[in-house]
């Protein structure tokens, strides 16, 4: 059974339970039947009998009109009319006329009564006479010179056991036939069925043959909206979602391998320059010092690499929780303030008492990379503005100052489900810096995106995963981004976020 397709295990299956059920019902039908015929027969031959009681007259002399079929018998100074629509046999049953002395006067009887027998069976009875059992019923006539005449009905229980007969003489063909039918028409049902899921499996096999994630299954397959249906755009969500992570891992391996490049190549070369050409203790502390920068620079890419790993792993859960986001801007700025170099200056706006759910740690980390890629970004005379708000509205405009009111661009999650009618809260980050270009500000979001490449090599370690980091952050906890700049002005960055 374990090789069988499932098609055909169906199909065993329910062969298995037709014949099951078809064989039980019969058993059953046959099992009850004879008693049902039985109490079918006795019932019959009662109506038959007392319908013919209705059939017989009594007149004192002979009529004028005379019906042309009607029988008639001399009694006690009379005739006796038997209409003729008198059944004296049907269906099998026979019903005669007879005398208070038990003679025959109208009618046959497939058998005879003895004289203590008789006009005994007011209800059904039975007796058996050669090896035959007969049901009889006998009905006493009233009215006028009627006494003493009684109608009595006969019938052989052999007719039970030839509609029994015939009912098996049926079922012979008829069952077969009935089955066959059902058979066919179960298997063309089941083999129109899995038809779409063998589409399924050639085009999932040609997908993996391929290995062309961009191949889609043909989700307009025979079912309409069925289970096989949502079978197959749950397995063309899947190679979507393969697509993309691909993708996303064969452009990061490469951006990544391209950012290791550098650092790796420069270590390299000063190490061989240490190890041919250095003649003094001046010269080997200078390439230690530039193979130490460089080390740096690898750890620190490397860091953030990692933390991108850790946050899509399962077991790294985001554990989102009531967190006071006030206190949390307030102690990151006074954190920042305390490391800022002569000449860089920060502004804070913080309103007290604002709650969101949030895992602290990610949080921290996006509104730490926020502040520092404000001051990274920006010149010496650097002044970065915080400010945290209440909202009620989600979208741009909800909040009003500032220089800048030109190029803008939104950064949502797809998941978010920020609507107008909550209460939200705006975290807005602003620069004086260089600002972005207005055909970059989609691209910022980008992992190793940077507005101005020949920062590359600075001693800000900048390798345009901030930006990126704060956005899948932002997407993990339902918000969105939006980001307001002008060249040459400065940057402003809003996370919008629930409140609570």
């Amino acid at each position: 059974m374990k090789t069988l397709s499932i098609k055909t295990k169906i199909m065993l299956w329910f062969t298995a339970a037709l014949v099951i059920l078809v064989v039980g019902i019969f058993t059953i039908n046959f099992s009850v039947s004879r008693e049902v015929l039985d109490q079918s027969i006795q019932e019959r031959l009662m109506d038959i009998v007392d319908t013919n009681v209705q059939e017989i007259e009594f007149y004192n002399s002979s009529k004028n009109e005379v019906e042309e079929h009607d029988f008639f018998l001399s009694y006690k100074g009379g005739i006796l009319e038997i209409d003729d629509d008198f059944c004296a046999y049907l269906d099998g049953i026979s019903t005669a006329l007879i005398d208070s002395e038990n003679n025959l006067l109208y009618g046959s009887m497939p058998i005879l009564l003895e004289e203590s027998e008789a006009f005994s069976f007011t209800s059904v009875g039975t007796v058996t006479q050669n090896g035959q059992r007969y049901y009889i019923y006998e009905r006493k006539l009233s009215g006028e010179n009627l006494e003493g005449l009684w109608l009595r009905g006969v019938v052989s229980e052999n007719e039970t056991i030839n509609m029994i007969s015939n009912m098996v003489r049926l079922s012979l063909w008829l069952v077969p036939l009935l089955a066959f039918v059902i058979l066919f028409v179960g298997y063309i049902i089941t083999k129109r069925s899995f038809l779409p899921i063998e589409k399924i499996d050639q085009a999932v096999e040609e997908i993996t043959a391929s290995g062309d994630l961009s191949k889609r299954v043909d989700v307009e397959i025979e079912g309409g909206k069925d289970e096989i249906h949502r079978l197959a755009v749950t397995f063309n969500s899947m190679f979507d979602r393969l697509e993309k992570s691909f993708n996303t891992e064969r452009q990061f391996t490469s951006d990544a391998s391209h950012e290791l490049r550098t650092p790796v190549s420069v270590i390299k070369a000063h190490c061989e320059y240490a190890l041919k050409y250095a003649q003094t203790p001046e010269e080997l502390r200078e390439s230690l010092q530039v193979i130490e920068r460089q080390a740096d620079r690898a750890t620190d890419l490397l860091t953030q690499l990692l933390f991108f790993t850790r946050l899509h792993q399962s077991d790294h859960p985001v554990r989102l929780e009531k967190t006071n986001l006030s206190d949390l801007v307030e102690f990151i700025c006074e954190d920042l303030t305390i490391l800022l170099a002569s000449g860089k200056s920060m502004e804070t706006d913080i309103e007290p008492g604002i709650f969101v759910l949030a895992d602290k740690s990610l949080m921290t980390r996006l509104i730490s990379n926020l502040i520092d890629n404000a001051y990274k970004y920006s010149g010496d005379d650097a002044l970065v503005k915080v400010s945290l708000h209440r909202s009620s509205a989600a979208g741009k405009g909800a909040e009003t100052g500032g220089i800048l009111q030109s190029s803008a661009g939104t950064s949502e999650s797809p998941a978010s489900s920020l609507s107008s009618e909550k209460q939200y809260v705006r975290l807005s980050v602003e620069d004086n810096g260089i600002g972005i270009s207005p055909e970059n500000i989609e691209k910022i979001w980008a992992r190793f995106y940077q507005e101005d490449p020949s920062r590359t090599e600075t001693a800000s370690n900048s390798f345009g995963l901030g930006l990126s980091m704060v956005k899948e952050i932002a997407d993990i906890h339902g918000g969105k981004l939006e980001v307001e700049s002008v060249p040459g002005k400065g940057s402003r960055f809003t996370l919008v976020l629930p409140c609570i």
